[in-house]
């Protein structure tokens, strides 16, 4: 007997996937931006020793995007969603415990590990559970929980202090790991693969949209459509990933923002992001993917070139609202394109090997950005490059064609 009749369990898996992605994201990846500036002071980390750091991260993302085309046929998101969120918990337990850099490295990469094995199956439950109708604003809003991920650290953190011998970001970390552990147990307990585990259809309407179908994967060249979204979505990766590594650092350094002052900011950023995905997952719904790409990067192309020019704290306000609000607008389209132009059968696999080029992106954004900043002295010139990116990035989109239907 349903508990909530009325209530489709899609709309059950929103709230899951939402949670999922507030640890998997939220918690061991979007933390760290505002963990770091007090981890570099303590551990006596420079610029590339930073951006080191969170490409360890990045490095163990990447491991697990390239296994899950094999992994998720033959395990299903539920399982390797629960083992990926069991995965970070560790690893974050064990980042309270140690203050070695060489030590921390490692563990990141452990969490990129799980980070990967959550993120990537949770996010193709979109194209499972839900018809073409409702699939972009679907995935838009999973990814929701990385928004309030970002408001949890940008409160939590600053008001940190040091607990019984440990650092106050150690204290941080163990309260997230711990986190982290009661979601994962909730994920195991109320995920499910697909609407026919219960009886059900996908949400929605199944006719074909503008912007896709429940067919089979476009037949027009499988590998020339991933190599081309993954390319797209590379690019978001390294760009985005410089700016909320270090925007943080950036508002304290250069606008000698307080711990206290730049934390709030950065919540800002994640209360803004927290409707970036369903404002893109719907623009794309009812403008295409290829269109909702484009005004997607015009945005954050923007956003990067502000806070580049050195446009005073004007500058930087908007440059922020304007991230937020476009933060999550790539990975949503991408995890509704994926189904539109793979079919859903094959979404799940395509989306990994679109993912791993985007974790190889989000892998050099970090570390090159450090070198940049190492080289230069500051971020502007890392944040410059990646506006230029971005137009790069639009050229490949007026690129990509619509998916066809047989």
């Amino acid at each position: 007997m349903r508990i909530f009749p009325r209530l489709h369990y899609a709309w059950v898996i929103s709230g899951v996937a939402i949670l999922a992605v507030f640890c998997c994201l939220g918690l061991a990846r979007f933390a760290f931006g505002m963990m770091l500036p007090g981890m570099a002071q303590d551990l006596g980390l420079d610029y590339s020793q930073q951006g080191l750091l969170g490409t360890g991260y990045f490095v163990g993302y990447l491991l697990t995007v390239a296994t899950l085309p094999y992994l998720a046929p033959r395990l299903g998101a539920r399982r390797i969603v629960s083992a990926g969120l069991l995965t970070i918990t560790l690893a974050l337990a064990g980042f309270s415990l140690s203050s070695d850099f060489v030590v921390l490295t490692i563990l990141y990469l452990i969490a990129g590990i799980g980070s990967g094995g959550a993120f990537v199956p949770v996010m193709s439950l979109a194209s499972h559970w839900f018809h073409p109708s409702h699939r972009g604003r679907a995935a838009g809003i999973f990814l929701a929980g990385a928004g309030l991920g970002i408001i949890v650290s940008g409160f939590v953190v600053p008001r940190l202090e040091p607990l019984f011998g440990f650092t106050d970001w150690q204290v941080g970390w163990l309260i997230f790991s711990c986190l982290s552990l009661v979601l994962a147990l909730l994920t195991a307990v109320l995920l499910r693969n697909n609407p026919a585990e219960l009886g059900l259809e996908p949400y929605g309407r199944p006719g074909p949209l503008a912007s896709g179908s429940d067919g089979p994967a476009d037949t027009r060249g499988f590998r020339s459509i991933v190599l081309h979204m993954g390319a797209i979505y590379a690019i978001y990766g390294a760009t985005y990933m410089v700016y909320a590594t270090f925007i943080v650092t950036t508002m304290e350094q250069d606008f000698t923002f307080s711990r206290d002052h730049a934390g709030q900011v950065w919540a800002w950023i994640g209360f803004f992001s927290i409707f970036s995905g369903a404002l893109f997952g719907f623009l794309s719904d009812h403008l295409g993917r290829r269109n909702g790409m484009i005004i997607a990067f015009g945005v954050l192309g923007l956003a990067y070139f502000l806070v580049s020019m050195n446009f005073g704290l004007a500058g930087l306000y908007i440059s922020i609202a304007l991230f937020g609000f476009a933060a999550w607008s790539i990975p949503t389209i991408i995890s509704a394109a994926a189904g539109d132009y793979l079919g859903i059968q094959a979404a799940a696999s395509g989306l990994a090997v679109i993912t791993l080029m985007f974790a190889i992106g989000q892998s050099l954004g970090p570390v090159g950005g450090g070198i940049v900043a190492e080289l230069t002295g500051d971020f502007t010139m890392a944040y410059g490059i990646s506006a230029a990116l971005c137009v790069l990035a639009i050229t490949l989109c007026l690129w990509l064609r619509p998916p066809s239907h047989g």
